[in-house]
């Protein structure tokens, strides 16, 4: 598996150059990336970025909102396929993003209009061979009505399988976050359910320690297996047994961390991570 940075756990605040030499420094393999700062670049230049850094760009960011009104949906997929393109030809084939579990209406009605909009995202990553992750998010704090669509793998994947559906072909899957599972009470046998075809990338990260399910919050969280309230070795142990070799990106949203300098963070994630990932 190839250990990644989320900037979310170190060098947010940093240029995507910036970001790219801090993974070097500590031995991070990979890097999730915005795909808009690496066009701001041009292609040659963020190339010979992580090509000279011996980073590669593991997944970026669905660019396009849709989670607000149509005008701003489609705005932002008009932009989507020169995006994509230049996406292919730096070499990332993994875009993710998250989806609420409460829509803030009816599940149906917010089922149907979500995978229609993801309908046209596959459509445009497919014929690039780009893949399209969904992340679910598990802690109970998102759940606040009736209207709920999915929490947790099995949710998850009856979106993914319609939209794998609807354009006939298998490219759309999960971003499968140690948090989001454990947080939403999922099991062993619920992460081995999960096709290998439909790991697209995967986050590592852990709980406080005695917080109750019911009572996380979605933006404390610990680095991995820093209080082992999460299974972290079991979660990997089962990824790596279904054949996931993919990127494993640490994200952990931490105020200590954030109280630390970008290398300070780095260094005290990359050792977190060579722990997990041996």
């Amino acid at each position: 598996m190839i250990r990644s940075l989320s900037p979310v756990t170190a060098g947010g605040g940093l240029s995507l150059s910036e970001q790219v030499a801090l993974c070097a420094r500590h031995d991070f393999q990979g890097l999730e990336i915005s795909i808009e700062a690496a066009q701001s670049l041009g292609l040659e230049a963020a190339q010979q970025l992580f090509t000279e850094n011996g980073v590669a760009p593991v997944t970026f960011g669905l660019p396009v909102e849709w989670r607000k009104d149509d005008e701003a949906f489609e705005n932002g997929l008009a932009k989507l396929p020169e995006q994509a393109e230049f996406a292919a030809k730096l070499g990332v084939l993994n875009c993710c993003t998250w989806v609420l579990p409460d829509g803030n209406a009816p599940a149906s009605e917010y089922a149907e209009r979500s995978l229609e909009r993801f309908t046209k995202i596959a459509r445009i990553f497919a014929p690039l061979d780009i893949r399209f992750g969904l992340e679910f998010l598990g802690p109970k704090m998102f759940r606040k009505t009736e209207n709920i669509w999915f929490y947790d793998i099995a949710g998850a994947l009856e979106a993914t399988d319609e939209v794998n559906a609807r354009i006939g072909k298998t490219t759309v899957g999960l971003l499968l976050d140690s948090w989001h599972w454990y947080a939403g009470g999922g099991t062993l046998m619920d992460l081995a359910s999960c096709p290998l075809d439909q790991m697209v990338h995967v986050h590592v990260n852990d709980a406080p320690k005695g917080v109750a399910l019911d009572d996380l919050v979605d933006n404390v969280r610990e680095l991995p297996a820093a209080t082992g309230e999460i299974d972290i070795a079991g979660f990997i142990s089962t990824l790596s047994a279904l054949g996931y070799d993919g990127a494993v990106s640490v994200e952990t949203f931490s105020a200590e961390l954030n109280a630390l300098s970008p290398d300070e963070a780095a260094a005290r994630a990359s050792e977190a991570m060579k722990k997990i990932l041996v």
